[in-house]
């Protein structure tokens, strides 16, 4: 790892004119602290079955990339990037290229007024988990893998009028889009209506009361959104005014009310304009420990949502959200790449839920789980949970997740909205063995309903990374994929199962 990072340099004297050289020093020792690493790596694979196919094969894998860490007052931005090939002994259709990106910043354009976030990603993913899928997370067949990218460009202008109201304007545009890759069209066909590309932008305004109103505090929101695909569009207008009242120093209480109207080019099921009426109340005993919980109606459906974030202590966390609204699975990846957030070197989550991976794999916007990204308007509940504890040389996450779905464009009238679900649980654990070696662990289940039947998928990751010198690591890595599927419709597919073993060296600069 190469850094740079410097104090302020001293100011010469009056009578000294800088040479090009002392020039060059000075305009170094201003630049904030920076710290970067660029890695090239070189793997021999081998996979007991690949692409789910029962038939063996070996690999190379070559991957060239980097991270970055810029930290100023007026900007922070955290950057990694990786570019790998694959290429198969036997198997030639699965060679591909697949490029896998997180970006998130921020820059604070004018102090406590004017502040510019901009997330980007880049990453291989599945158009369903029951089509062919890999071990090693790596695309299989042009069928059911895409190449996604996207971004998400987000101003915010905050004005405040003495202690009485704060006025926050704010807009957002991003698009996520989605490119067949490098492999061949081998394997089958999934039952999914590919998601297409799509771009969405929202313009809202908030008015807020301040320090002035003390124990009774008031919001009201306007906004106006709007995303399309190549064959529909939808649009969102709402107005929620929100009335907050503190009880006493822990306990608050709150009533939302409201209309959003909701139209799209596609006829939908059931009429999801309406008025929006919630109630709830946030429980606040210490600062480490806030609890909130609201139910009522919107979309002319019963809702319910919370959170609780816990700090147990400064190294152990116990985060969980329930959402539950209108949504299509491209605003589901902005919504999650808008909260993007880096939560420490090289390593990029979701700051709402605390979920996130390391550098190496990276992290997704996809979503946990998996359920098909087809090109569908959906009423989405969603839950999100993790444990997170780190010691010195230790980090444990537990997570849980479960997603239901009830899809919207489908026929006026049906009795019984198609619905599908998915839910499971993750664990992971790092560890520094010692001082040239260190190791990661992770396990997980899911099991999704779709496509009339259900499936269960278990996964198994390890991977044992030992510095052979200050710039040379050798690492060995083991993917296990397993997955039972039961009563499928339309899937040629099913059962399948693949260990995936790496060895290799990795150069760092």
């Amino acid at each position: 790892m190469c850094g740079i990072s410097a104090e302020a340099a001293e100011p010469a004297a009056p009578a000294e004119i800088p040479t090009d050289t002392a020039w060059a020093d000075s305009a170094l020792a201003a630049l904030p602290p920076m710290t970067w690493n660029v890695f090239a790596e070189i793997a021999e694979g081998y996979s007991s079955s690949a692409r789910g196919s029962g038939h063996d094969d070996t690999f190379t894998r070559g991957n060239i990339g980097g991270a970055l860490h810029y930290n100023h007052p007026r900007l922070n931005a955290d950057a990694s990037y990786s570019l790998s090939g694959q290429y198969w002994s036997k198997y030639h259709g699965l060679n591909h290229l697949s490029q896998r990106l997180n970006l998130t910043s921020q820059l604070t354009a004018i102090p406590e007024m004017l502040f510019i976030r901009a997330n980007a990603f880049a990453t291989p993913t599945n158009l369903s988990r029951v089509g062919d899928i890999s071990a090693g997370g790596d695309a299989t067949s042009r069928y059911n893998s895409r190449d996604t990218y996207g971004y998400s460009v987000s101003p915010q202008l905050l004005l405040r009028f003495k202690d009485y109201v704060t006025s926050s304007t704010s807009a957002s545009h991003g698009g996520v889009f989605f490119v067949r890759p490098s492999t061949d069209n081998s394997g089958s066909v999934p039952p999914v209506d590919p998601a297409r590309n799509s771009l969405s932008t929202t313009i809202s305004q908030e008015f807020s009361s301040g320090t002035w109103f003390d124990r009774l505090q008031w919001s009201v929101v306007g906004s106006y959104a709007q995303s399309s695909q190549s064959v529909r569009t939808q649009r969102q207008t709402e107005g929620i005014a929100n009335l907050n009242y503190a009880l006493s120093r822990e306990l608050k209480v709150f009533v939302v009310g409201g209309y959003s109207e909701f139209k799209s080019s596609t006829v939908l099921a059931r009429d999801v304009s309406g008025p929006t009426a919630m109630g709830g109340f946030t429980y606040n005993p210490t600062p480490d420990l806030v609890f909130t919980f609201q139910a009522g109606t919107q979309h002319n459906f019963p809702t319910y949502m919370g959170s609780v974030r816990w700090s147990l202590s400064p190294r152990t966390q116990f985060v969980v959200n329930a959402t539950d609204g209108i949504s299509t699975p491209q605003g589901d990846i902005l919504g999650r790449l808008g909260n993007m957030g880096a939560t420490g070197y090289g390593s990029f989550g979701d700051l709402g839920t605390s979920l996130g991976s390391g550098g190496y794999g990276g992290y997704s916007p996809i979503g946990p789980g998996g359920l098909a990204l087809d090109n569908s308007i959906n009423r989405t509940r969603s839950i999100n949970g993790s444990f997170v504890h780190t010691d010195d040389r230790m980090r444990y996450t537990l997570s849980v997740f479960a997603s239901e779905r009830d899809r919207l464009d489908v026929a006026p009238g049906t009795p019984v909205l198609p619905r599908t679900s998915v839910y499971g649980v993750r664990a992971d654990v790092s560890r520094t063995l010692n001082v040239d070696m260190n190791a990661d662990l992770s396990a997980g289940w899911s099991r999704s309903n779709e496509f009339g039947g259900r499936d269960d998928i278990y996964s198994a990751d390890m991977r044992v990374n030992y510095h052979l010198s200050e710039h040379l690591d050798v690492f060995l890595s083991n993917h296990v994929l397993h997955r039972d599927a039961v009563g499928l419709v339309g899937v040629s597919t099913g059962n399948m199962t693949e260990d995936q073993v790496l060895i290799g060296l990795r150069a760092r600069i």
